[in-house]
């Protein structure tokens, strides 16, 4: 799965670039693969990854549909990773980061700005 391949690294950003008030915030969307296991089950199984990669920032689990999570974030691809200015606006859309380095420079640029 994309997001769990992808996840590793943003642990490591979050370490890197947390005390510059970079924040992140991790949303499960209870996709058709989780139907089976339920709310509860998606949760634990969530929860025993994020412990396993050392993820201590806010996780979420959305349980809407997911016609109703695309349409609100205008994206259809997962994982999607939006990147929030400090005024809490969208400044960036990531949609499967292939280069993590040039991931990282934008979002150091970002923060570097007052």
């Amino acid at each position: 799965m994309p997001c769990k391949k992808e996840f590793p690294h943003l642990v490591q950003m979050q370490q890197k670039f947390g005390n510059k008030g970079f924040v992140i915030v991790s949303v499960h969307l209870n996709m058709g693969v989780d139907k089976d296991l339920g709310l509860s089950g998606v949760e634990k199984t969530a929860q025993t990854f994020l412990q396993k990669v050392k993820a201590d920032f806010t996780n979420l689990v959305l349980d809407e549909p997911e016609q109703v999570w695309m349409a609100r974030l205008e994206t259809g691809a997962v994982p999607t990773l939006f990147l929030f200015n400090k005024q809490n606006r969208i400044a960036q859309k990531f949609i499967d980061i292939e280069d993590q380095a040039a991931f990282e420079k934008e979002i150091s640029d970002l923060l570097d700005k007052p």
